[in-house]
């Protein structure tokens, strides 16, 4: 089965073109740090140049601005991290353990992923529009991905149906992780985030079973 580096995933047009790729990974790496170091309100293009002996003009020739910046070191940790929460769990023998295993590990990503680059709750929700553009081809692999474990155990389904009920599983664990996120702040205590995943998993499990796994 194909992990998410492994399968296509269209990102944003730099503001030019490159063809200096290790140039380009260089500037992400760098970016990445900066962000992780003041966060993406104080991060500046003169800072993420200084740290790699540039200066911001010539930042532009890989990329339009900040933001385009900031979705790029994004869909890199989001790339990493879920595509390593698919290798660990693809030999598990149990499709209902790799399931929920998956689904609670995957909470631990996107809540580091908010932690490195020290978004507060505003900034989620002003940037809501570029997360679900950033989101959305994410979206559609993990879907792919659960509907794979689930045409396995449960053959008595339409591909149609295995699809919906995959996407039904993230969007609940999401709006799920959403409320916890503005209410109890979870990227800065640890126990409402192991709460959560329990909550999570109980209502899965429900799904799962009702589902005939």
């Amino acid at each position: 089965m194909e992990t998410i580096t492994q399968s296509k995933i269209i990102k944003r047009k730099p503001g030019r073109p490159s063809t200096n790729d290790s140039r380009r990974k260089e500037i992400l790496e760098k970016s990445t740090e900066c962000f992780i170091k003041f966060g993406f309100n104080k991060t500046t293009l003169d800072e993420i140049g200084d740290s790699i002996g540039f200066n911001k003009a010539a930042l532009y020739y890989y990329f339009k601005n900040k933001e385009e910046l900031f979705v790029q070191v994004v869909n890199n940790q989001l790339t990493k991290g879920l595509d390593k929460l698919q290798s660990d769990i693809v030999d598990m023998p149990d499709d209902e353990t790799k399931i929920l295993k998956y689904l609670w590990n995957r909470t631990q990503v996107y809540t580091n992923l908010v932690k490195l680059t020290s978004l507060s709750n505003e900034n989620i929700l002003d940037l809501n529009n570029t997360f679900e553009e950033i989101y959305g081809p994410y979206k559609k692999l993990e879907i792919n991905f659960l509907k794979g474990i689930l045409s396995k155990t449960n053959k008595n389904k339409s591909q149609a149906e295995h699809d919906n009920f995959a996407e039904l599983i993230l969007d609940l664990v999401n709006a799920i992780g959403l409320s916890a996120l503005l209410v109890r702040n979870i990227t800065n205590q640890s126990q409402f985030l192991e709460q959560y995943n329990i909550k999570k998993e109980s209502i899965v499990k429900l799904m799962l079973k009702a589902y005939h796994i």
